[in-house]
């Protein structure tokens, strides 16, 4: 008995296990992707988070380094003045 469907199944059925391997590859792959993005997306959070850490961390160091600078120009000034009095003090030393 020669039938359409005996042919067909003989021509479909070695086919069928790689097919399913197929498949199944295709799925793992899928989900190694999804895993790897969801990794990615979890990263790119990490990093914005540590951006935002290091940002505020410049700012604050930024505040600091003005007001060094504020201390430091009033301690130039101080010591200039105490440079110019000690001038005129050993002035009225050598001069008197």
């Amino acid at each position: 008995m020669f039938s359409p469907w005996s042919l067909l199944l003989k021509a479909v059925l070695p086919a069928i296990p790689e097919i399913v391997a197929t498949v199944k590859a295709l799925k793992q792959r899928e989900q190694r992707v999804e895993a790897s993005r969801s990794d990615g997306d979890a990263r790119l959070q990490q990093l914005e988070k540590s951006m935002d850490t290091q940002l505020q961390l410049i700012e604050k160091l930024a505040t600091q380094l003005l007001g060094i600078q504020k201390i430091l120009r009033r301690a130039y000034l101080v010591a200039l003045t105490a440079l110019v009095l000690s001038l005129i003090a050993l002035g009225v030393l050598i001069f008197s």
